[in-house]
């Protein structure tokens, strides 16, 4: 669990070039709506911040969040 952690929130982006979804791997296309993970203090920055889909924020939600354990076993 990292340090800040608690202070991520999934931002709605609009993809300028080519992503990759962290949770499905499908393709994230120019102009396509995706979310990104985003710290709320406006101070401070995340440089790998995930990116994920749209169809997997949708199933996921803010669940997207928690760590990698208990996120597997929500499907």
């Amino acid at each position: 669990m990292g340090k800040y952690n608690r202070l991520k929130i999934l931002k709605e982006t609009k993809a300028r070039s080519h992503h990759v979804c962290h949770r499905c791997g499908k393709g994230i296309l120019p102009d396509e709506i995706y979310y990104r993970e985003h710290i709320e203090d406006k101070f401070l920055h995340n440089l790998h911040a995930k990116k994920y889909c749209s169809s997997c924020y949708e199933k996921y939600g803010n669940d997207l969040l928690l760590k990698r354990k208990r996120y597997s076993k929500l499907h």
